[in-house]
């Protein structure tokens, strides 16, 4: 078992979120993850996401959960809950400005390569040609370029798309707080 003890804070600023995280490792080879956290508000209302992020050489991937198309906790009712196959590149929305896209809520199995991921309850994925940070910096979608690996995000949760920037506020059950 390792235990790690850390938080999170924006650049120069107090942390936010203060939390506990313990891998366990079985003879089997399977790897437990359990993450506990308290997140302090300090004037924000909430948390974009929560979870973890790690790039691979492995590209289709297996996954049951709301798709095949992208679904949030605010939209998956667009989205039918089954077992689907896909591909980085197939997870791409051509959003003028670039973007978080290929979301998959409520998903209970999840295959990459050769590794399985199943989540007591579930959890949201994320499976991309491009890293958040390319996402974040680009400001239109011709600009954006691969980092020749599949990124991917496992997520606890992800707040629903709402944000207040052409439509209403995000309401609040739809918020990780």
């Amino acid at each position: 078992v390792i235990t790690v003890d850390a938080s999170l804070a924006s650049l120069s600023r107090e942390p936010f979120f203060h939390y506990q995280v313990k891998y366990t490792f079985t003879a089997g080879g399977n790897v437990g993850v359990a993450l506990n956290g308290e997140f302090d508000k300090q004037g924000r209302k909430y948390l974009p996401r929560l979870g973890f992020e790690f790039t691979t050489e492995a590209n289709e991937f297996t996954y049951f959960g709301y798709g095949p198309y992208e679904s949030y906790c605010d939209i998956h009712n667009a989205s039918k809950l089954g077992m689907y196959e896909s591909t980085a590149e197939n997870e791409y929305v051509n959003y003028v400005k670039p973007q978080e896209h290929g979301n998959h809520f409520g998903v209970k199995y999840f295959k990459l390569g050769g590794f399985e991921f199943i989540p007591e309850k579930s959890f949201e994925i994320c499976v991309s040609e491009y890293s958040t940070k390319e996402l974040s910096t680009k400001l239109h979608n011709f600009e954006l370029q691969k980092n020749g690996l599949t990124n991917v995000r496992i997520d606890y949760k992800v707040s629903g798309i709402g944000s207040n920037s052409c439509g209403p506020e995000l309401l609040d059950i739809y918020c990780l707080d």
